[in-house]
């Protein structure tokens, strides 16, 4: 079998924690988003059916 070539990476070892942290800012970010608009959902839906049933 062929042994792979040794290979550079196309980025330093920084650059690469970098990029990791401000992906996992956005991952922070969008499970944020998530949370509140699951909950929003929730409190609109829950004033949607208690004004429905007062009418």
């Amino acid at each position: 079998m062929n042994e792979p070539a040794e290979q550079e990476l196309p980025y330093t070892e920084s650059e690469i924690e970098t990029m990791a942290s401000e992906d996992a800012k956005a991952g922070r970010f969008l499970t944020k988003m998530m949370v509140f608009t699951f909950c929003y959902t929730i409190f609109v839906g829950a004033y949607v059916i208690y004004w429905s049933l007062q009418n």
